[in-house]
């Protein structure tokens, strides 16, 4: 049975290097046509904030349970779970600093009180996006999904951490995945965003961090 334990873990953690792996080397690939410096930029920024620490996590649970047999298992059920705001509050981090280095055709960026994002210091940002999660429309799905997705993260959780890893790069990228919500009242969350228009990057000689 132990075999069976190291297997999972080194097959997991490998994947998730993997997973970093490719996404470095396609932000290497636009640094070197270098015809999207928006995606240059925000790749950039999402490897930094979210990319590496989430395959460093994710690579020493898998690695864990190779040591620890079935009480890694669920000690990886355990992390997973606590780690889902911790991946919210990177994801928020990297918006941050996107939103401050890319400009919009038809922007600034503004949350769902008309504060303009790239102005709002992180806490603030933390703070209003919790705020905007848990009121508005629909709350009572909104939090009954939310049990749900941390019952599979609990008991699935090597699919649902690989999952997360490679989704929440391209997701903290884009205002209307990392900041809309599905209590915002419209047909999708962020609808709000998708008219901000085509992005162009502002600080073209220094990253705005």
């Amino acid at each position: 049975m132990h075999t069976w334990w190291v297997v999972l873990g080194l097959s997991g953690a490998g994947a998730s290097l993997g997973i970093l792996l490719v996404q470095v080397l396609f932000w290497q690939r636009l640094r070197r046509v270098g015809t999207d410096p928006v995606g240059i930029f925000t790749q950039g920024v999402a490897l930094r904030w979210v990319g590496v620490p989430l395959a460093v996590l994710h690579m020493v649970l898998f690695l864990l349970l190779t040591r620890l047999d079935q009480p890694g298992w669920w000690l990886g059920g355990v992390v997973t779970v606590l780690s889902v705001p911790v991946r919210r509050l990177l994801n928020l981090r990297a918006i941050t600093v996107i939103v401050r280095g890319v400009g919009y055709e038809h922007g600034p960026v503004v949350d769902r009180d008309g504060a303009d994002v790239a102005r709002q210091r992180y806490r603030q940002l933390v703070l209003s996006w919790y705020r905007h999660e848990y009121t508005g429309h629909r709350v009572g799905d909104v939090i009954a999904i939310k049990i749900l997705g941390l019952l599979v993260h609990l008991l699935f959780w090597p699919i649902a951490a690989l999952g997360a890893q490679a989704s929440h790069v391209l997701m903290c990228q884009d205002p209307a995945d990392a900041l809309g919500h599905s209590t915002d009242g419209h047909e999708r969350p962020g609808d709000g965003f998708r008219t901000l228009g085509t992005p162009y990057v502002r600080f073209a000689a220094r990253d705005p961090r």
